[in-house]
């Protein structure tokens, strides 16, 4: 439901060892210890929710924030500063965050928010981050910080029924058929989508669809447009492109050249 990640405070980059995983709870977890690079970053709609922990050692402070379900793509500014400082964060898929989170997601869409706000004393529970020697340790104490807080009882099976019919579809599902799966009204289901992930039915479908286009773009050796227009849905090759450039920003092509220059 979560899986990890970290920025560490020096430079050059060092792999953090596996934590230890529950696994019908946690599928994945990672970390990595590495120097923020200064520069400008592109960050697109991933379908996740993410809870940052900076931990500022010059100052002895934790500050936490909740950087909630996006739909659009924005320019990061990023750089090291002159305090001594570690990230370290808890990513979860657009399903799973409720079920941790004490909070209604429907405000939540395309923001960030001061976590110590929304879940007054967080901030104070996470002070322990303070005295870990290695990520690995950090990222093995948020496991199970999260785990102790995982509520079982906000799960739903009509909304999760209709996320699996969702995912199965790879985004390519309309409204209607994606609520007749769980029988259950289109009314109902908006609202469960808007207070359980922050945005609607339909724009998590687009989402998804996206997501799958974009995966294919950056991992295959070659990018078969009309073939992802037939799988996925799309009226024709330019429907396609028009819609990964307004959540992504840009033409396929030069998102895929973007993401190779980083490896």
């Amino acid at each position: 439901m979560s899986c990890f990640w970290a920025s560490g405070i020096s430079g050059g980059e060092v792999a953090a060892p596996k934590a230890a995983v529950p696994k019908a709870a946690v599928p994945e977890a990672a970390g990595r210890e590495t120097a923020l690079l200064a520069g400008t970053v592109r960050v697109i709609p991933d379908t996740c929710m993410d809870i940052i922990i900076e931990i500022n050692h010059t100052r002895q402070s934790i500050s936490s924030r909740l950087c909630g379900l996006q739909d659009c793509t924005f320019m990061v500014e990023q750089g090291r500063g002159g305090d001594r400082v570690t990230k370290i964060a808890a990513r979860f898929y657009f399903w799973s965050a409720r079920l941790f989170l004490d909070l209604e997601l429907g405000e939540t869409a395309n923001r960030v928010l001061d976590l110590e706000l929304v879940q007054p004393g967080c901030n104070r529970e996470f002070e322990p981050l303070f005295y870990h020697r290695s990520m690995g340790e950090s990222i093995s104490w948020l496991e199970g910080y999260l785990l102790e807080r995982l509520e079982t009882n906000r799960y739903n099976p009509n909304l999760y029924n209709s996320i699996d019919y969702l995912l199965r579809a790879g985004g390519n599902a309309v409204v209607k058929d994606i609520c007749a799966n769980s029988c259950v009204s289109q009314r109902q289901m908006e609202r469960l989508f808007k207070q359980n992930i922050g945005l609607p039915i339909k724009r998590i479908a687009s989402l998804v669809r996206y997501q799958n286009v974009w995966g294919e773009v950056v991992r295959r050796e070659r990018f078969e447009i009309m073939d992802a227009v037939h799988r996925y849905g799309y009226a024709d090759q330019a429907h396609l492109l028009n819609d990964f450039k307004r959540f992504h920003g840009i033409w396929p092509e030069q998102a895929r050249r973007a993401a190779l220059a980083w490896r």
